[in-house]
């Protein structure tokens, strides 16, 4: 239990979103010792949606993988392609694939839409005791995003304030 708000306390210190998706999975991969974990989000124009990985790691693996930054959209999957992921985001439910490993897909949402997957892949599935668990980390973690959200903006005009865009434009030009 411990391990688990130590966890919790680590994922809602963070303020930069790409720290905040890779704390997430190094910290379901911690707590569930599974094959791997990865999240997903779907980005682009309606009709031609795609995914983006945001963090995904495998085994004992210190570092986690992302798509770059700066990238062709179309060199991204269809949602189309990976058609388990898309019904868990189209239906905003839990999905469980048994196969030679257990794939279980959860919706992660904002507080006004699902936009992405947490796809975590196991030797021999995942209790429904881990299944809750992992339901209430993704709600702490919708709940603090909105957090984020609400802090860099201005509440007048709902433009990113000048800390949050100073950060930004430093990520851009910096990558």
């Amino acid at each position: 239990m411990s391990e688990l708000i130590d966890r919790l306390a680590e994922l809602t210190g963070q303020r930069d979103r790409d720290v905040l998706d890779v704390t997430l999975v190094g910290a379901l991969r911690d707590i569930l010792g599974t094959v791997s974990v990865s999240i997903y989000r779907s980005i682009g124009e309606a009709g031609q949606e795609r995914w983006l990985t945001r963090a995904r790691l495998v085994g004992d693996s210190a570092a986690a993988e992302a798509d770059p930054a700066w990238f062709e959209l179309e060199d991204l999957p269809r949602l189309a392609d990976h058609p388990v992921r898309l019904s868990a985001l189209r239906e905003d439910r839990v999905i469980a694939v048994r196969g030679a490993t257990h794939h279980t897909l959860f919706p992660v949402s904002t507080d006004r839409e699902v936009i992405g997957v947490l796809e975590i892949e196991t030797a021999r599935g995942i209790t429904s005791r881990q299944r809750r668990t992992v339901s209430s980390i993704l709600r702490i973690f919708r709940n603090f995003q909105g957090l984020l959200d609400y802090s860099e903006r201005d509440t007048l005009t709902g433009l990113l304030n000048r800390k949050t865009f100073d950060e930004s434009f430093l990520k851009a030009t910096s990558a």
